[in-house]
């Protein structure tokens, strides 16, 4: 089940930030990486499923390495 993760900032829309496959989770936005461990992500179009933190994305990332 893929997930696009995004963050808001305080626009119309959310920046995308990240996405999950099947295949594990990557980076979309380049900077992302650099947010605080504790920014709240939003799951865009399906459940968050265990994200909720650019943190957690991090982790994911990492156990996949």
């Amino acid at each position: 089940m893929s997930t696009t993760f995004g963050v808001d900032i305080d626009s119309d829309e959310p920046v995308d930030v990240a996405h999950r496959t099947s295949a594990g989770i990557i980076w979309v936005n380049k900077l992302a990486h650099l947010l605080p461990d504790d920014t709240k992500v939003i799951p865009l179009n399906n459940t968050a499923q265990g994200i909720h933190t650019i943190g957690d994305i991090k982790r994911e990332i990492k156990e996949k390495e």
